[in-house]
């Protein structure tokens, strides 16, 4: 069990106390990281986390294939612009106000964190390579309370053993918000999380969270939208799942802005959520993100006391491929008979096999 529960307070003097405990072999791996980290240039400090010295494929997992068909893309978002148009049409016909634009979020501001406006869900910490699983339900979450105003705590054990999304050794969201649309979601302690990923689907439980649509942000999954896009679907939908590379030194992180790579030198392996961005952060500006790695690793991201969060600055290590919105139903939106047949045209339906068949 490599996670460090219960921290909420002041990064330093946690991971001071940790290294001043660690061993000579840890000692000297920090150096090396602080040494490099250093030479480069880069903005974020290096710390013992809770994260440094566990093996990389208990921590990633994100596997989105390389060649996805831009023709699946396509027939993502073409579905989501049509779920929306029917969600809004059941809203006037229910005479319930549309979904109204937060107000607190502006994609022309300097800077935001949906932290503050309380719709982001606590910091939780993943068993096995099921960063894919927590990322994409950290998005559902945020979405819930941006639309409900409530926040829940869904069972990413549930999401493991029924999307079909991935497993232990990886996965990633697209199967996931398909089945939030086909299916629900269930409370954490419906389905509390063991993380066996051989379990049947259990069939005696309610699901109670749906989701009414879903879309990429940019019209190529391997594309990294700009961020003004991103900014713009953070504004418009809460919450987003994306990827970016994670390696020794982003396990180490410990505060400031991530930029250790400025350019693609790699693909991604790891599930993260865009909660905000502060264009002063870094050299150029930063994403804000919650990470799944528990409250023992990054930093408060200068909002409260619970940790787990970070700075990444926009062109770093890839972060943003993939990324992805979902909304939440809100509450007393009926679904259509329309909206019934949408989700269900053989039009729309993207075999596993190509979702999940070229990483």
């Amino acid at each position: 069990d490599w996670s460090v529960t219960g921290v909420q307070t002041c990064a330093l003097p946690i991971y001071a106390a940790r290294e001043a405990n660690a061993s000579p072999a840890v000692k000297a791996q920090l150096a090396q990281l602080r040494q490099s980290v250093e030479k480069s240039g880069a903005h974020f400090t290096i710390r013992y986390t809770g994260a440094t010295d566990v093996p990389l494929d208990l921590l990633d997992g994100t596997l989105i294939p390389r060649e996805l068909p831009a023709s699946v893309v396509t027939k993502v978002n073409t579905r989501a612009k049509l779920l929306e148009g029917e969600i809004a049409r059941s809203r006037a016909e229910a005479h319930l106000p549309p979904r109204a634009i937060q107000n607190s979020c502006s994609a022309s501001a300097k800077s935001f964190d949906w932290r503050t406006a309380n719709k982001v869900t606590g910091i939780r910490t993943q068993v096995c390579g099921t960063c894919w699983d927590f990322t994409a339900m950290a998005a559902f979450e945020g979405s819930y309370a941006v639309q409900n105003s409530q926040l829940i705590d869904t069972s990413e054990q549930y999401s493991l053993n029924c999307s079909k999304g991935g497993d232990c050794t990886g996965g990633w969201w697209m199967p996931v918000f398909d089945f939030l649309i086909q299916s629900c979601a269930v409370d954490e302690t419906d389905d509390p999380l063991t993380g066996n990923a051989t379990l049947a689907c259990p069939a005696n439980l309610s699901p109670k969270y749906k989701a009414s649509a879903w879309g990429f942000v940019g019209s190529k999954v391997e594309d990294i939208p700009s961020p003004s896009a991103i900014k713009q679907a953070l504004c418009e939908h809460g919450p987003l799942a994306t990827a970016i590379y994670a390696d020794p030194a982003f396990q180490s992180y410990g505060g400031g802005t991530f930029d250790e790579h400025t350019q693609s030198f790699n693909w991604i392996n790891h599930g993260i959520t865009i909660i905000g961005w502060d264009d002063s952060q870094g050299p150029s500006g930063a994403w804000l993100i919650k990470n799944s790695w528990g409250p023992a690793w990054g930093s408060t991201a200068g909002f409260g006391t619970q940790m787990g969060y970070a700075w990444v600055a926009y062109d770093t290590n890839n972060i943003g491929i993939g990324t992805a919105w979902v909304d939440a139903l809100q509450n007393r939106v009926p679904l259509s008979p329309q909206w019934m047949k949408i989700i269900k045209d053989p039009e729309f339906q993207t075999p596993l096999s190509v979702v999940r068949g070229r990483q």
